[in-house]
């Protein structure tokens, strides 16, 4: 074995936790975002639910940003991120389709929201992949060895 063979082979472990925390945050930073922007734009969020057919959405839309942020930071931090990333996925997987109708979009706006459908397809993908592989060992709550 070469010294830099070696090298590569001793920061693999190193190199997969690195890259499961930038996953993490990286699938954590829409709802993050998005939770943030609920709650502080409170009304006018209400207001584009409201116009989207959403009921109640002046109660709804606090609770989805406390949810969005909640399981957000959930994700970065790996405490409990299989059940938040559950939880998005099937936050995901149910309200995509209800706001991204792409066979209700005008010829002009077509491939925007089919896009904007398959990014939330993609993030499905993601928070399945942590629900079955988990966050790795970088998170709160890891049991001491």
């Amino acid at each position: 074995m070469t010294p830099a063979h070696k090298s590569e082979h001793l920061n693999a472990p190193f190199m997969q936790e690195a890259g499961l925390l930038v996953a993490r945050i990286g699938l954590a930073s829409l709802f993050l975002f998005s939770g943030g922007q609920k709650l502080v734009h409170l009304h006018g969020a209400a207001q584009w639910a409201t116009s989207q057919g959403v009921p109640f959405a002046w109660l709804l839309m606090p609770l989805a940003g406390v949810f969005e942020v909640a399981s957000g930071v959930m994700l970065v931090t790996g405490w409990h991120a299989r059940q938040a990333a559950a939880a998005l996925a099937a936050w995901i997987i149910v309200l995509g389709p209800l706001f991204h109708r792409f066979w209700e979009a005008p010829p002009q706006l077509w491939q925007i929201v089919i896009d904007d459908l398959f990014h939330h397809f993609v993030m499905f993908g993601g928070m399945i992949y942590v629900v079955v592989f988990g966050p790795g060992s970088w998170r709160l709550g890891r049991p001491k060895s």
